[in-house]
């Protein structure tokens, strides 16, 4: 007599948004967490209002934000991200590096931040620690 195989119950994946003006950073980036077991992106957008519009859609675990956006300010969509309820966590990926950028980035509402230079090295332990519920990359006080 043969036995049926329970499945084992699968964990879903976190779902992460991509909003960068730079399409080939939003393709290396899609490609760097959908190869992660644990993480998928559910969508990604170029500009500041695509962003408001395709993250309130799709609602995401967490948003990766770049601080430049064109012409546009991505600390804009940092607030806007986070005065909805119940938002998406936010982390800020960006060429910045001065301490001020930090210290806006946390004051606009971010939960994380990391330095394009560094990406590859501290993005994903940045995304599954911001998803934790945890700080990443907060300047000290």
């Amino acid at each position: 007599m043969s036995r049926k195989r329970t499945p084992q119950p699968t964990r879903a994946k976190r779902r992460i948004f991509i909003v960068d003006d730079h399409p080939l950073v939003r393709r290396g980036l899609t490609a760097l967490i959908n190869a992660e077991p644990d993480l998928i992106v559910c969508g990604e957008a170029a500009t500041l209002q695509e962003g408001i519009v395709a993250v309130a859609a799709a609602q995401p675990d967490l948003v990766v934000v770049d601080l430049s956006l064109g012409d546009n300010d991505g600390l804009e969509l940092v607030r806007e991200v986070r005065s909805r309820r119940p938002g998406p966590r936010v982390l800020v990926l960006t060429m910045h590096e001065a301490p001020l950028y930090v210290e806006r980035a946390f004051a606009a509402g971010a939960h994380g931040y990391v330095a394009k230079r560094e990406m590859t090295e501290t993005l994903l332990t940045a995304i599954r620690r911001v998803l934790r519920g945890r700080r990443y990359g907060a300047p000290r006080s």
